[in-house]
């Protein structure tokens, strides 16, 4: 009985509000077409693909991909770049929009304020391509500018491309120029919404603006920071193909510190259809560690009395 009241409740409650719910469907519809519906290929982890055949009729070899994927040559040390990169940009890279925000707050110059955020947010509309050229003119062994720079202080060139050393943190270094700026709007929206009381209560107690910024400014924000980490989190076995492929290329050069699971698939899938299966079944397993992940930091977020995703 209570079943069919509170369907009847819902019910009512689509009627009254059936212009949201039609405001929902485009949505739905896009997520149906563009996140769901691709799953279907996934089914390729456990078959030998054959485009002659098709994906249901190509002939099942149950876990076999996954084996021969892990057991690829230098899988591990994908894993472990892929890891390695992705640690290195939550460290840095996720703080330093937090950083941003706070230091944009403190601005009390409108168009001062207003010129400093546009200039934060541009690197983001910039394609890692052009990124890729940027960085050419910085780091050519005979042109580059930090080369000449490097030539002057007497310390003498480096040879960026064939020193995979450096590449991490090259890596790292752009990730927070391109994304710091745009990753600062979602803070900022969290900062506007805080109380302007709560920090004249602390001027009336003393409070200067290093204070305001411990005890008001970094609290009011913490349901936002907390949300951004859980989606930021999976990020860490997920790496940035487009940016990695842009900036090394085909460079094997750099592959020991560089190369991650998602260069390995794309090379995966340029050459015969036999390599699709164990293409898949690595990044089936890439993206069930990153709902894992996520889940993880779900959970641990809402025992720090903030409030999760779900």
């Amino acid at each position: 009985m209570s079943i069919k009241t509170n369907a009847s409740k819902n019910l009512r409650h689509i009627k009254r509000n059936y212009q949201l719910y039609l405001m929902f469907v485009p949505g739905f519809v896009i997520l149906a077409l563009f996140a769901y519906l691709p799953m279907y290929g996934l089914i390729l982890s456990f078959k030998q693909y054959t485009p002659r055949l098709g994906i249901l009729h190509s002939p099942w070899v149950g876990w076999d991909n996954f084996k021969y994927g892990v057991a690829t040559y230098g899988f591990w040390r994908l894993v472990r770049n892929t890891l390695v990169l992705g640690l290195l940009k939550m460290i840095f890279a996720f703080p330093s929009s937090i950083i941003l925000a706070l230091l944009i707050n403190e601005l009390r110059v409108g168009p001062f304020k207003k010129t400093i955020q546009t200039l934060s947010y541009l690197p983001y509309f910039i394609s890692w391509v052009i990124v890729a050229s940027i960085m050419y003119l910085l780091l050519s062994t005979d042109y580059g500018m930090l080369n000449n720079f490097l030539i002057k202080l007497g310390i003498g060139k480096v040879d960026w491309y064939t020193s995979p050393q450096y590449w991490r943190a090259i890596l790292t270094i752009t990730t927070i120029w391109k994304n710091m700026g745009w990753g600062t709007i979602i803070f900022l929206a969290g900062l506007t919404a805080i109380s302007p009381e709560l920090y004249e209560a602390s001027v009336c107690d003393g409070a200067g603006r290093w204070k305001q910024t411990l005890h008001v400014s970094i609290p009011g924000i913490m349901p936002v920071i907390a949300m951004s980490f859980i989606l930021s989190i999976s990020g860490i076995v997920r790496d940035d193909f487009e940016q990695v492929y842009a900036l090394v290329g085909n460079s094997s050069e750099l592959w020991k510190t560089v190369d991650v699971l998602g260069t390995w698939m794309y090379r995966g899938l340029r050459g015969s259809f036999t390599g699709w299966g164990e293409v898949t079944a690595v990044g089936l397993i890439q993206g069930l560690v990153s709902l894992i992940l996520m889940l993880g930091a779900n959970a641990l977020i809402k025992r720090t009395d903030n409030k999760g995703l779900w």
